[in-house]
């Protein structure tokens, strides 16, 4: 996107916000989108063992994801955040791609913090009667070792390709990227990369890259 085309448009204001259940629980997080007078609102829950700053990079991740074409986006949210969590940024990478992103700093007040605060502990919400229900085997959720989330096992999401039978936890994958380079010499074009759900991968019967994901038992 040219700098003239960004100048002629105006910006999608995003408003993140996570929440998490102590110093290391649960988790909830909400993005408010705002485009002139049309406003967006999404949230989600996370039961594995999280962090605020986490939730809301979350957030800001799903809110771009979101954006069906490319525009200007402003993120009213501390661009330090990102440096703190490098797993995530790869995910922030690939979302922001399309977008001309800015991060602006954190809003302290207005509509939209205060809507993406709400729904964030709404998600956060729903993660502890998740957590707190019963499972099949008419066990509290959290105490049942078979039901109970798996902490430090599973990412919350993971990339995958098009045509790929495997996920990876990065973009910068030595096994994803010497894969492109062969499709690429062939004359073909790579296909693109996307963040999913790593429930939703496995299910589809996509199996775990040897190579990033090596070590860790994700299942």
């Amino acid at each position: 996107m040219t700098d003239g085309q960004v100048q002629r448009q105006q910006a999608v204001d995003v408003f993140p916000a996570g929440v998490c259940d102590g110093d290391r629980g649960p988790g909830g997080w909400a993005a408010v989108l705002q485009y002139g007078s049309r406003t967006r609102e999404f949230h989600g829950a996370e039961l594995l063992p999280t962090s605020s700053d986490r939730m809301l990079l979350t957030a800001v991740a799903e809110a771009l994801d979101q954006l069906t074409r490319p525009v200007a986006v402003r993120v009213h949210a501390d661009p330090a955040v990102v440096g703190r969590h490098r797993d995530l940024r790869s995910r922030l990478a690939a979302a922001s791609r399309p977008h001309q992103v800015r991060w602006v700093g954190e809003a302290t007040s207005g509509t939209g913090v205060e809507r993406a605060g709400a729904l964030a502990q709404t998600g956060l919400l729903e993660a502890m009667q998740q957590l707190d229900s019963r499972c099949v085997h008419d066990l509290v959720t959290r105490q049942c070792w078979q039901c109970r989330p798996l902490a430090g096992t599973r990412p919350e999401r993971v990339a995958v390709t098009s045509g790929g039978a495997v996920f990876h936890l990065s973009q910068g994958c030595t096994a994803l990227n010497d894969g492109w380079r062969r499709i690429e010499r062939s004359g073909g074009v790579r296909s693109d990369l996307t963040w999913v759900p790593t429930v939703d991968a496995i299910t589809a019967g996509r199996g775990a890259c040897e190579v990033c994901c090596a070590g860790r038992d994700i299942r």
